[in-house]
């Protein structure tokens, strides 16, 4: 149902989540707090998505995985 993306994917995925947080270092030094946590949530969201399924989704398998 859900496909899992390849290895380049995922690894042009993160160099373009590091990109954006060197480019925008000096951004999210200026903005308010409730913005930089904005943008860094959608980094972390870039940065962990190995998959189309939904990242809230993948969280929640792998904690009942691990009981």
């Amino acid at each position: 149902m859900y496909t899992q993306f390849s290895v380049a994917n995922i690894i042009s995925r993160r160099i373009y989540t590091v990109l954006l947080g060197l480019v925008c270092l000096p951004v999210l030094l200026c903005l308010p707090v409730n913005k930089r946590t904005r943008l860094t949530s959608y980094m972390y969201r870039c940065w962990s998505q190995t998959s189309t399924k939904p990242l809230w989704l993948s969280r929640l398998d792998c904690g009942t995985q691990r009981r």
